[in-house]
């Protein structure tokens, strides 16, 4: 009896290990433009990507209504700093995705964004999320995520 006990405890550890794996083929990170900014500047917000081989990232701006789902940024405003535009990718890939039949925005390898600010107060807080897919060239498996952000400018 102890042994199948301690038998379908090792097999449910086992189980669980295995299904905790999440894949994460997309490694977000936050940087600004400039270090210590003042009151009044502007500056950009950046948040680069790094993917891993074989993968790719669909950009924010798309010309279709129903295709890969774009990445997209919420900003928690407040008034120690101004949205000035919009995100803007750096240096997209276009190509043509047979299965929705449109031209689709992507970066490979490493993606970049960025979101042009006016610091307002002198200690700015810059919170959001951001929501993205990521897709396999090998197989085609699709993973969507979303993350937070904070920017502290001192």
């Amino acid at each position: 009896m102890k042994r199948k006990f301690v038998t379908l405890i090792i097999g449910l550890l086992f189980s669980l290990s295995i299904t905790a794996q999440i894949m994460t083929p997309a490694k977000w990170s936050c940087s600004i433009s400039k270090k210590q900014p003042k009151q009044g500047e502007i500056i950009d917000l950046i948040f680069t990507v790094k993917l891993e081989n074989n993968w790719h990232l669909y950009s924010n701006i798309q010309n279709y209504e129903i295709g890969p789902l774009p990445a997209t940024f919420e900003f928690d405003l407040n008034k120690s700093y101004k949205l000035i535009g919009n995100v803007i990718p750096v240096n997209t890939k276009k190509v043509y995705d047979e299965v929705f039949e449109v031209d689709v925005n992507y970066f490979e390898h490493t993606a970049e964004f960025r979101q042009k600010i006016k610091i307002i107060k002198k200690s700015a807080i810059i919170e959001g999320t951001y929501n993205y897919q990521v897709c396999s060239t090998k197989d085609g498996k699709c993973i969507l995520g979303d993350d937070g952000f904070e920017f502290k400018i001192n």
